[in-house]
């Protein structure tokens, strides 16, 4: 009877003043373990190591990569004998434009290298523009949306351009060494006069600078004069109107597309 009696006395409080056992619960200290518990695994921390070692990590590739660039931005200022500030210009947006269309940065610095020798302000006697050595008339539509063909020396709408110009000769071709004998203007011919390798070979060289490597030599470039003298066919009459017929650029060095 006294249990009956007391279970009727606790009902009824219950119901009178229900405030006493939140009050008395929020005392008990298994009260406070599960809040603490609660606190323990709220969504603001539950994920925080594993957010912090993400963030690690990409903290870590971000360095990697700033390393590299300096490392051949370094590289490509003595080589070529050009200013520091613009070799780092060249080189990030060679990077940020290589990110953006899915290209090996250091391929499209290697076509800038034998097109123009990283002179932003290179001109063929066809018409062939800046460090990509473009033909803006040729492929005025991929202007358009970097304020036109007036833009053409620019250096950063120059490598984005002509980056975007590669990047469409690599899906057509299927093979960077097709991409780069369309770049030349050498599509229909039996060889491209040395070009790809050329082109390739810097490859190989900026690749190991930015690993830390050390390059084969620094000793300077050949001269773009020089270099197209030694491709045969290149810049001449016949050629250049082929190229253009087929909507192909020439450059500096007879080429004007632009490859991986």
């Amino acid at each position: 009877m006294f249990f009956i009696s007391l279970f009727f006395v606790i009902l009824t409080l219950c119901c009178i003043r229900p405030d006493l056992f939140k009050t008395v619960g929020n005392s008990l200290p298994i009260h406070e373990a599960h809040a603490a518990e609660s606190r323990t695994i709220s969504p603001d921390t539950a994920g925080l190591l594993p957010v912090n070692a993400l963030a690690e990590n990409e903290h870590h590739s971000k360095l990697d990569e700033l390393k590299q660039k300096q490392r051949v931005a370094a590289w490509i200022a003595k080589r070529y004998r050009i200013a520091g500030t613009a070799s780092n210009l060249f080189v990030s947006t060679a990077y940020k434009t290589a990110f953006d269309l899915g290209l090996d940065p250091h391929l499209i610095l290697a076509v800038m290298a034998i097109e123009s020798r990283f002179n932003p302000y290179a001109e063929s006697a066809v018409g062939a523009q800046g460090l990509m050595q473009v033909m803006s008339k040729v492929h005025a539509d991929k202007f358009e949306d970097h304020g036109g063909i007036q833009n053409a020396l620019d250096p950063v709408v120059n490598i984005k351009v002509g980056a975007r110009i590669l990047r469409d000769y690599v899906r057509q071709k299927g093979s960077v060494e097709l991409a780069l004998k369309s770049y030349v203007g050498a599509a229909a011919m039996s060889h491209d006069g040395g070009y790809g390798s050329r082109v390739l070979s810097e490859y190989r060289m900026l690749k190991a600078v930015a690993s830390g490597k050390r390059a084969p030599s620094l000793i300077q470039a050949k001269s773009p004069a020089k270099q197209r003298a030694a491709r045969p066919g290149k810049n001449t009459g016949d050629t250049v109107s082929s190229r253009q017929k087929n909507g192909e650029s020439s450059s500096l060095n007879g080429n004007t597309e632009t490859m991986l």
